[in-house]
């Protein structure tokens, strides 16, 4: 092995160009050797001087740059024209009328059992004691129940699922192109 194929850390910047000198000046003139020192410093100069450091994937394994480069690269979505933004500012509408009528639908429930608990007996553990549950049909069928208990499971029901459709509809709620 000659002395201008040593082994070098790859170093940049002066620090680069100071070793390469001393491997120069290690040659004792040899013009043959001056030359590949030279090509070797240009080689160091046009490397880039930041090295990005490689992204881990889920499992702990680096990432190859060429998936990195892959993930970085969002896709482009073209302007929509004024036909597809009509039926974009409808859709939003729809689901702003259904989140009004959603929070309307849990504001009376609340109201309804803030007024029962103001009504009942401090002494009852259930204030829906003296209500009444009734389901009917179009047919005029109807499913009738006095029990508290009943009534205070399926009010829980009911606003617990308008509250997770309201999360729902307002996470749906989104500007196109934000």
């Amino acid at each position: 092995m000659s002395t201008t194929q040593k082994n070098r850390p790859n170093v940049q910047g002066t620090e680069a160009k100071k070793e390469n000198e001393k491997i120069v000046d290690s040659t004792n003139g040899n013009g043959a050797a001056h030359t590949n020192v030279k090509a070797e410093i240009k080689a160091l100069e046009e490397k880039p001087k930041a090295v990005e450091a490689p992204v881990k994937a889920e499992n702990g394994q680096e990432k190859p740059q060429e998936e990195q480069a892959k993930e970085e690269v969002k896709p482009f979505k073209p302007a929509l024209n004024l036909e597809s933004t009509l039926k974009v500012v409808e859709g939003l509408h729809r689901k702003s009328l259904q989140r009004i009528n959603l929070l309307d639908r849990i504001k009376q429930l609340e109201t309804f059992e803030i007024a029962q608990m103001e009504d009942s007996d401090e002494l009852e553990s259930n204030h829906f004691q003296g209500c009444q549950l009734i389901i009917s049909d179009d047919k005029n069928r109807k499913f009738v129940t006095n029990t508290a208990g009943l009534i205070k499971l399926v009010s829980q029901f009911i606003y617990d699922a308008c509250q997770e459709k309201l999360t729902e509809i307002e996470a749906n709620i989104i500007f196109p192109n934000a």
